[in-house]
C-alpha cells in the first residue's frame, strides 16, 4: 500500500508542476467571471438613468424596432430599470423603457471584458489557428486537474484515518511553525472543503473539451451527440383555435403570458409578429441560465392561451443533461448560491497550486539549491 500511495503522489506533484501556472490562471478567470450575469445585467441597468413614466407598449416596441433595420427577437425585463433590448442574432440595440431612445448598439463595456476573459479563460483569448493551440492546453490542464482531484482525495484519505490526523488535515493552524507546514495545513484544508466544487468545475470542462467527453455523456441516455448547440426542442402542437376571431393587440397577449407565470424575469418574443396567428412567448422565471425555469407559452389572435410548458421538457434527455453540464460547470444551474460556490472553489484552487508549487520546490529545488551552496562553501 506504501508503494502504490508512493507512486500515486509523485504522479500527483508531477501532474501538479505541469498544469499548475495553467490551472493558476483558468482560477483566476474563473474567479473574475462568478457574477458575470449579475454584473453585465446592473451595467445595463446603468445606462438607463430616469424612469418616469409608463413603460413602453410591446406593440411600440416592434414599432421602433423596425426602424433599426431586421431583427429577431424582443426582450423585455419585468425591472422598470432595465433597458428593452432588440436582438440581431448575437448583437442587440438597447432602448429606454419608457421614451424608447437609443441607449446603446452593441456590448456594454462591461459586457466586452466579460467576452475577453472568457477568451482567456478558455484558450488564453488567442486568435485563429492559435486559439486551438491555447484551447488543447487548457484542455490538457483541466484534464490533468481532474486527476489531481482524484489522485489528491486518495492521498488525503492514506494512510491513516485517525480523528486525529483528519483534524489536522479539516481545522486551519492558527499558528503553522513553519512556512512548509502552513502550506502542507491550507493544501489539504482547502482541497477538502472545496472538493466538491472543484470536482465539478473540472469534470463538467472536459465536455467542452474533448469529443470523447461529450460522447460518454449523450452515451448515458443512449444518445448520440448533437452538433452545435444542439437541434431546436421538437415543435408544440398547438389546439385548434378560431382563426376568424378578432385579434387583440400585442401588449394584451403579451401580458397573458406573463400572468401565466408569476415572478417572471424576462420575457421575448419574435420581432415580426403577425397579429392574426399564434404568438410564441419565452418566458424566463429564472437567472438566464436555468433550462427549468424556462417556459414557452402560445397565445392566440384572441388572447386565449394555446399551450404553456418548457421547451427543455420537448428536448431528448443527453441534450438536457448538455445543457445541466454546462451550467454547472458555473454553477448558475443552482442559482446564486451555486455561483459563489463555484467562486469560491476557483479561490480554493488558486491556493492549493500555490502551496502546492510552494511544497514542490521546498522538496525538489531547494535541497539542490542547498547542496550546491555547501560545495561551493567547502
Amino acid at each position: 500500500m506504501k508503494s502504490f500511495r508512493r507512486v500515486i503522489f509523485w504522479m500527483h506533484l508531477t501532474a501538479g508542476v505541469l498544469a499548475g501556472a495553467v490551472i493558476f490562471f483558468m482560477s483566476i478567470t474563473g474567479v473574475m467571471l462568478t457574477y458575470q450575469r449579475q454584473i453585465v445585467g446592473a451595467a445595463e441597468r446603468g445606462l438607463v438613468t430616469e424612469v418616469v413614466g409608463p413603460r413602453l407598449s410591446a406593440d411600440a416596441i416592434v414599432e421602433i424596432a423596425r426602424e433599426y433595420g431586421e431583427s429577431t427577437r424582443i426582450e423585455i425585463s419585468s425591472r422598470d430599470d432595465a433597458p428593452i433590448k432588440i436582438l440581431k442574432g448575437r448583437d442587440q440595440i438597447l432602448l429606454h423603457p419608457v421614451s424608447g431612445d437609443l441607449l446603446l448598439v452593441g456590448d456594454t463595456a462591461t459586457e466586452k471584458f466579460f467576452h475577453k476573459t472568457m477568451g482567456f479563460h478558455r484558450w488564453f483569448a488567442l486568435e485563429g489557428d492559435a486559439r486551438k493551440t491555447g484551447r488543447a492546453i487548457t484542455g490538457a490542464a483541466n484534464l490533468l486537474f481532474v486527476f489531481l482531484v482524484a489522485s489528491g482525495l486518495f492521498l488525503w484519505l492514506t494512510p491513516s484515518v485517525r480523528w486525529v490526523l483528519v483534524k489536522s488535515k479539516m481545522l486551519f493552524n492558527m499558528a503553522p511553525p513553519t512556512g512548509k507546514a502552513r502550506d502542507y495545513n491550507w493544501h489539504h484544508v482547502f482541497s477538502i472543503w472545496m472538493l466538491l466544487p472543484i470536482f465539478f468545475m473540472a469534470t463538467t470542462a472536459t465536455v467542452f473539451y474533448y469529443p470523447w467527453a461529450n460522447k460518454v455523456l449523450f452515451a448515458a441516455y443512449g444518445e448520440k451527440p448533437q452538433p452545435g448547440r444542439g437541434a431546436p426542442p421538437t415543435k408544440v402542437e398547438l389546439p385548434e383555435f378560431d382563426v376568424n376571431s378578432q385579434p387583440i393587440v400585442l401588449e394584451d397577449r403579451m401580458q397573458r403570458a406573463a400572468a401565466e407565470y408569476k415572478g417572471w424575469k424576462r420575457i421575448s418574443f419574435p420581432a415580426e409578429t403577425a397579429l392574426n396567428a399564434p404568438i410564441y412567448f419565452s418566458v424566463d422565471t429564472g437567472n438566464g441560465a436555468r433550462y427549468q425555469d424556462k417556459y414557452e407559452a402560445v397565445i392566440a389572435p384572441d388572447g386565449v392561451l394555446l399551450s404553456a410548458d418548457r421547451p427543455s421538457d420537448r428536448r431528448t434527455a443527453g441534450m438536457r443533461a448538455r445543457i445541466f453540464v454546462r451550467y454547472l460547470h458555473t454553477g448558475e444551474i443552482f442559482g446564486f448560491v451555486g455561483q459563489t460556490l463555484a467562486g469560491l472553489g476557483s479561490i480554493a484552487s488558486l491556493f492549493l497550486v500555490w502551496t502546492g508549487l510552494a511544497l514542490s520546490y521546498r522538496r525538489l529545488i531547494r535541497p539542490v539549491i542547498q547542496k550546491r551552496r555547501t560545495t561551493t562553501l567547502g
